[in-house]
């Protein structure tokens, strides 16, 4: 399993202050894509160590006001595409989503270099970035 999924420190929007200036920051999804198989090539210290750095970046994130959510996800899911449905999350791609974290900061500029410090980019994983868009119901 990934260090990712088995991280048990796990903070709510209610951990944080979401105002800078008055400002409202922006939310940002993180999706970590890594090998489905994640996580099998480390040994137990390895493992500890890795959850240990995630824990340390994610309570780093909550002081600065950045953290908002993460979950981990299970390696199996499907993908459904014109009523055809086929095991997954990964098509034709070696990898798959193994984890999401909701980061708040002021620009896309800005959050790309918080994610610089994910203990995941360290270790070779894709991580994406994409900004939420904000609706006003």
């Amino acid at each position: 399993m990934s260090p990712f999924r088995i991280l048990i420190c796990h903070y709510t929007a209610n951990n944080f202050i979401n105002f800078k200036k008055n400002n409202i920051m922006k939310e940002f999804l993180l999706l970590i894509r890594e090998n489905p198989d994640y996580g099998t090539e480390m040994s137990s210290q390895e493992m500890q160590d890795c959850i240990n750095e995630h824990i340390a970046w994610v309570q780093e994130l909550t002081e600065k006001g950045h953290y908002k959510d993460a979950n981990p996800l299970e390696a199996r899911g499907a993908v459904i595409k014109n009523h055809i449905v086929t095991d997954g999350p990964y098509i034709e791609s070696k990898e798959c989503v193994s984890g999401i974290y909701f980061l708040k900061a002021d620009s896309l500029e800005a959050v790309i270099e918080i994610v610089k410090g994910c203990p995941d980019v360290k270790r070779g994983n894709t991580i994406e970035v994409r900004e939420m868009m904000q609706l006003e119901v």
